[in-house]
């Protein structure tokens, strides 16, 4: 790790691990300290917000797209936090709407609103 996943600032994610990683249960005592060293790095080259320095960095960001299986300590942990904190690659803008339960749609159906209307009523448009 010769100067790759260099960050100026240490990692923490307060949504998802509120009490800290190594609190939290989910890492172990040397996944969380490489978490805190270099999860900001981790994080910039995952979203592409900065561009790898070498070969270790260009292999972790083919590694965060799947291309590549994880190798080192530093791929693993960050996917084993990706997977625990629910982080998506994608992001999509349109949502499904929540479907009925079949009791629901079985129960109710369009063609009970045409029972309410008269047969005079739809004579007189004619």
């Amino acid at each position: 790790m010769n100067g790759s996943f260099l960050a100026k600032r240490r990692f923490a994610d307060d949504k998802h691990f509120r009490r800290g990683f190594s609190r939290s249960g989910a890492f172990t005592i040397k996944e969380a300290e490489l978490l805190e060293r270099c999860g900001c790095a981790f994080k910039e080259l995952d979203e592409s917000l900065r561009d790898p320095i070498d070969d270790v960095e260009a292999y972790f960001v083919s590694v965060c797209r799947g291309e590549a299986e994880a190798e080192t300590a530093e791929q693993k942990v960050w996917l084993k936090y990706k997977k625990l904190s629910g982080r998506k690659a994608f992001h999509g803008l349109v949502s499904n709407p929540p479907k009925a339960s079949v009791t629901e749609s079985a129960g109710s159906s369009d063609d009970d609103d045409l029972d309410d209307v008269d047969s005079s009523d739809v004579d007189d448009e004619d």
